[in-house]
């Protein structure tokens, strides 16, 4: 009698657990169906008064030298990608726990199914609140977003969670002019998606300038160069490049050529996502050939620019942690060492990277080096941060500061670069 019993609860626990799943996995096809994370237009899913962001600076030369914020990478990840992609993850004893699969698994599944990233609120509001406060305390004259801000910017949805998080639970787009950089996640090589929600958001183009008295920043769109969707032909991508970046026709110079070369400023700084010099994952970017053709050459010609007309910062984002990196030099005719420092911050809120031990370093300072390159890793954190930058007539001083999420000390200063006339 107690076997029958037994097997009687056997059978109905079962039926309950069987139940359960079954009614999870309808719900999941369900939310799938209807809630799908679809490509389309901004313009044709949301009132222009939500998406559109104000243009809060003048196109004319700003009276006085600024100070303004770095930051990037703040886009949403996936839960499935941190939890479960990664092999560290399963040296866990949390993957013996069924709310571990629950959880992660059967919810992360369907947001990857739904095309809905889902990981990284905590720390991208960790990290915007603590821009926020600095923006207000410093009374910064914009921020500078160095790109990826979506996680896929060909759907409408995604926009909307970095509207929300910036417009409505911050005013951080409202009370400040944000200047954007445009990332890979943007997908502005999309002529069908990706490119008219950008332009749709942002007032500011893909290329521009803003002046001050002593200085100049460059706003440039990389993506034009290493396109990692491969939505342009190379054709395509070798005719951008001499139109934006370096022509090959000294009669007829690209518009990054004649920009730098029309401004007399003591300092001049570029903005662009992907980093020319870098120690991150993103290293070999400028070696595959499925993101453009002839990288290694167009990131020389682009160098060997900036080293022309001066500039001295390049402002970057793409690795998902802080570096500090410094390409050495000597002009002609003058034997002083000179610099253009490279500063990555991508340590937004995205999950972050690790950093590479010394012998890796060393490695890829030796690829370098192959291509004629004097470039020291100078430091390198995983840390999510931010850049405080203060230009003055004779100086540029970046302070970096850790977000730390701690009460007690939101933000410690981790690294203060000196930059001298």
């Amino acid at each position: 009698m107690r076997r029958i019993r037994n097997r009687w609860v056997s059978i109905k626990y079962k039926t309950l657990i069987g139940r359960i799943l079954v009614v999870l996995a309808v719900s999941g096809l369900f939310t799938i169906n209807m809630s799908c994370a679809r490509k389309g237009l901004v313009s044709e899913n949301y009132p222009i008064e939500f998406y559109r962001v104000p243009k809060l600076l003048s196109d004319e030369q700003i009276e006085n030298n600024p100070k303004f914020i770095v930051y990037g990478d703040n886009r949403p990840d996936w839960r499935v990608q941190e939890k479960f992609l990664k092999k560290e993850n399963w040296l866990t004893w949390r993957v013996l726990l069924a709310p571990y699969w629950l959880g992660n698994g059967i919810v992360g599944g369907i947001n990857w199914l739904r095309h809905t990233p889902d990981y990284g609120r905590r720390e991208r509001r960790m990290v915007r609140d603590s821009i926020y406060a600095e923006a207000k305390r410093s009374e910064v004259n914009f921020i500078l977003n160095t790109g990826d801000m979506p996680n896929n910017g060909q759907r409408p949805s995604h926009w909307e969670t970095f509207l929300k998080e910036n417009r409505v639970e911050r005013p951080l787009l409202l009370e400040f002019p944000y200047i954007p950089v445009v990332g890979n996640h943007e997908r502005v090589n999309d002529s069908k998606y990706g490119l008219p929600n950008y332009q749709a958001i942002f007032p500011y183009p893909q290329f521009h300038v803003l002046d001050f008295p002593d200085a100049a920043l460059f706003v440039v769109d990389s993506n034009l160069i290493i396109d990692q969707y491969e939505f342009v032909d190379d054709d395509e991508q070798d005719r951008l490049f001499e139109k934006w970046f370096v022509s090959s026709d000294s009669a007829q110079p690209a518009w990054l050529e004649r920009e730098l070369a029309s401004r007399n400023k003591t300092f001049k700084m570029v903005a662009m996502h992907h980093p020319p010099i870098s120690f991150g994952k993103h290293h070999g970017d400028w070696s595959k050939t499925s993101f453009g053709r002839n990288l290694n050459d167009k990131r020389q010609q682009l160098l060997e620019l900036f080293i022309k007309h001066g500039v001295q910062v390049v402002f970057c984002g793409h690795e998902h942690l802080y570096e500090h990196n410094a390409l050495q030099y000597s002009s002609d005719g003058d034997k002083r060492q000179r610099e253009i420092h490279f500063i990555v911050s991508g340590g937004g809120g995205v999950p972050l990277q690790d950093v590479k031990d010394a012998q890796t370093l060393e490695r890829f300072r030796q690829n370098y080096r192959d291509a004629g390159l004097d470039v020291l890793s100078v430091k390198q954190e995983n840390v999510f941060h931010y850049c405080l930058v203060n230009i003055d007539s004779d100086h540029i001083t970046i302070e970096v500061f850790e977000v730390t999420g701690n009460s007690a000390q939101p933000v410690k200063l981790m690294d203060k670069i000196h930059i001298p006339k």
